[in-house]
């Protein structure tokens, strides 16, 4: 059974649906066929778009579909085509894919990409070292310097495995 919207009427008790109401019902229709039709849902799409980080329009530059597109699948107000569902999904699984679009695109610039960056010592220790994307002409980040991630017998340490 699908939660649909409605209002009861003071007077006769009747129940009615305005159009706020209306707008939430085709939500709600939309999702149900989205999860039939085996497509993201609005919520896993917005998740996928924040797990790069994205605006709702970079997205929309990213993958196609217009200036609002990414509004509407998120909102469960239309359902995504079947390609765009499966290059949604690609780059759900694929974060090489997501940065080789974004080269193909030219919008590596807007975004900084991180990747692990392992030493090896009596330990593994893991650090993040970020690439400088420029944006309008100044760095999108502050800069960090990693100190202190060998022990404090550098040669002794970096000697042994």
């Amino acid at each position: 059974m699908l939660p649909l919207h409605y209002r009861l009427c003071n007077v006769c008790t009747s129940d009615f649906a305005g159009a706020p109401e209306s707008k939430l019902n085709r939500r709600v229709l939309m999702a149900f066929r989205k999860w039939i039709d085996g497509l993201l849902t609005g919520a896993e799409i917005t998740a996928l778009r924040k797990q790069y980080q994205m605006t709702q329009g970079q997205a929309a530059r990213l993958f196609g579909g217009g200036p609002v597109a990414f509004s509407k699948y998120e909102n469960d107000d239309v359902a995504q085509s079947e390609s765009m569902d499966n290059l949604l999904r690609l780059v759900r699984r694929s974060a090489e894919a997501f940065w080789q679009l974004l080269e193909e695109k030219g919008m590596a610039a807007e975004f900084i990409r991180q990747t692990p960056m392992v030493t090896m010592s009596r330990g593994v220790q893991v650090h993040v070292r970020t690439e400088a994307r420029i944006v309008s002409g100044r760095a999108a980040y502050k800069p960090v310097q990693l100190h202190g991630y060998l022990p404090e017998n550098r040669k002794h340490a970096a000697n042994t495995c």
